[in-house]
């Protein structure tokens, strides 16, 4: 065993912690998964390329699964366990699909293809990071079957040319803007496993010299310290991943010198000792903390709870799964143990979203969602999109993203006590204006985006009221939004339309569905209030002053938000900034009769407050 191979290992799972507990301490710690397929590269050719006889498949694969699947499956239990009690049913089913994915090592191409609005954020996904333990086993299986094909004197050669060809691709791809799930793509990753293969090749039998590998290893050191502080996640893999990678690859090389005698200290090689289950673990415990707290950023407690907590979870899973595996006899020999373990792991996984319905009774439908999806016209159309007076002619048109798409039920109750009807088209996080950026949404949510736009420009000559609603905070981020929406604003305006914008109403850190569960399961969490909405209404405000026919209307600071996110009792919110139908239809009732008065008074911006 290299020793200071084992103390690269250490840093790579280091900095990937650094990196993930908080992306600004290590700005480009996620290079360390690079490192480890470095390494990974090397490993396996070594082993392959060492053998005097031919190559055993079966032998070469047994090994891998006694390295790999005991501790991973251990995981994907405990996490599934957790995550049923833990999760609302909604976030569990996004869980759900992760955890068949991760179970067959697809999962990587499940994260490539992964966009929902209201799926969890991506940091609380507690599976995110198999996606590399999925490319890891994918090289595994093809690459012994390559070595094989290839005779020994072309290995190298190949070897080096494939990883200086995919290098080369993936650099194209990245500088010409066509990277879109590259970053989990094996083709991408494939030449980084090379290099750890053209090292052990180059180096079969041999030792470079004292003065060449301290002078190797310096520059390997100084090219990754490089890497974890330079390069740009947008621009990666790319060009960019040459960088990590090589200075793995000199590292590896070096073998001597003042940087393979410091990876090779007892504390890095203990590190590297445990690193794989370290790397399996921190992550899922980073993820529950996140979806517990609703924050990104760890507290004093959180971060003594995730540093505690994966180290001793590391250490337990390599001392009592990986060990004793690895030392253990071969699979037949193991064979009655195994089919037990992979019994139990198997009906944990299964049992998992019967577990998340009955561990705590599910909320009401109606408390859970702001509108039945197939019946309004969100990012796509259902019959006449008409919300209201069922009999009445549409005279109002209302536009918006999810926080107009969440007034369905507000308009239905609104219209049928002022007898108006109005048609609703919204869009996921699109305001569907004229010059809309629609290209900052995720992919999956363009093509919808750029339909309601065309849709809104078709009906807009037919209205002579518009009503405007938006998630402000994330909407005037965007300079190029701010621009298409004062350019809107200003054209309807000098068209004699009147125009209603809708203030963002409160938004909290918490997600309210969540806390409600939480006390359920007897943990307590507190509603913490977000304060940049506010601002962002301000700033909105700013815009619309001024401009005739436009009115900004604001009941964010009104009587019926003065509990929120509850309203006697209950929960009107579905999360921490839409309201749930039973919410829109108070919501309705309260505000309706005030909102359609507006169209009738002088241009004003209105905070209404009963």
């Amino acid at each position: 065993m290299r020793l200071d191979v084992q103390g690269l290992r250490a840093v790579a799972v280091l900095a990937v912690l650094a990196y993930h507990a908080n992306s600004a301490w290590l700005h480009a710690g996620f290079v360390g998964v690079d490192v480890f397929f470095v390494i990974s590269g090397f490993i396996i050719t070594a082993l392959l390329a060492g053998r005097t006889e031919k190559v055993n498949l079966v032998e070469f694969y047994t090994g891998r699964i006694k390295r790999i699947l005991p501790a991973y499956f251990v995981m994907l239990a405990v996490v599934c366990v957790v995550s049923a009690v833990l999760f609302l049913p909604a976030d569990y089913g996004f869980f759900e699909k992760s955890l068949k994915s991760s179970a067959f090592f697809t999962s990587n191409r499940y994260f490539a293809d992964f966009g929902s609005y209201f799926a969890p954020r991506a940091d609380e996904l507690p599976l995110l990071h198999t996606w590399s333990l999925a490319i890891e086993m994918q090289f595994y299986l093809f690459f012994p079957i390559l070595f094989m094909c290839l005779p020994r004197q072309w290995r190298l050669p190949v070897f080096a040319l494939l990883g200086l060809a995919l290098f080369a691709w993936s650099g194209y791809l990245v500088t010409s803007g066509k990277q879109d799930n590259l970053y989990f793509a094996l083709r991408a990753r494939v030449p980084e496993f090379m290099v750890g293969a053209v090292v052990a090749l180059a180096l079969q039998n041999r030792e470079l010299p004292g003065k060449l590998s301290t002078a190797l290893g310096l520059l390997g050191a100084l090219a990754l310290v490089c890497a974890f502080l330079l390069i740009d996640k947008q621009k990666f893999p790319g060009y960019w991943s040459i960088l990590p990678c090589a200075g793995a690859g000199l590292l590896i090389a070096a073998r001597r010198g003042p940087a393979s005698q410091l990876l090779a200290s007892r504390p890095m090689v203990w590190i590297g000792g445990i690193s794989y289950s370290l790397y399996l673990w921190h992550w899922p415990i980073l993820a529950f903390i996140r979806y517990y707290t609703g924050q990104y950023e760890l507290d004093g407690a959180g971060l003594l709870l995730f540093v505690s907590g994966s180290l001793l979870l590391g250490w337990l899973s390599y001392r009592y799964i990986e060990t004793p595996i690895r030392k253990s006899a071969g699979l037949r020999q193991q064979s009655p143990k195994w089919a037990l373990a992979t019994a139990i792991v198997a009906v944990v996984l299964f049992a998992g979203s019967q577990l998340n319905l009955r561990v705590v009774t599910p909320a009401p439908l109606q408390l859970t969602r702001y509108a039945a999806p197939e019946l309004i016209c969100h990012g796509t159309q259902v019959g006449e999109c008409k919300r209201g007076k069922i009999d009445a002619q549409p005279t109002v048109l209302v536009i918006g993203d999810s926080h107009a798409a969440q007034l369905n039920y507000f308009f239905d109750v609104a219209g049928d006590e002022t007898g108006v009807s109005y048609r609703v088209l919204s869009g996921s996080s699109c305001v569907p204006i004229p010059g809309f950026d629609y290209d900052r949404l995720p992919k999956s949510s363009r093509k919808a985006c750029m339909a309601q736009i065309a849709a809104v420009a078709q009906l807009m000559p037919a209205f002579d009221k518009v009503i405007v609603a938006g998630m402000w905070q994330y909407q005037m981020q965007s300079p190029i939004f701010i621009k298409a929406m004062r350019a809107f604003l200003v054209d309807v305006s000098h068209a004699g339309k009147q125009v209603l914008v809708l203030a963002q109403i409160p938004m909290f850190e918490s997600n309210v569905q969540r806390i409600r569960r939480f006390a359920e399961l007897g943990l307590s969490a507190p509603v913490i209030p977000n304060r940049q909405w506010k601002n962002a209404n301000q700033q909105l405000k700013e815009v619309i002053g001024g401009m005739a026919n436009v009115q900004f209307v604001d009941f964010s600071s009104g009587s019926f938000f003065a509990s929120a996110p509850y309203q006697n009792g209950q929960i009107i919110y579905r999360d921490n900034h839409h309201l749930n139908e039973l919410g829109a239809r108070l919501y309705g009732h309260f505000a309706g009769v005030q909102l359609q008065r507006f169209f009738d008074q002088p241009k004003s911006s209105v905070s209404f407050k009963p």
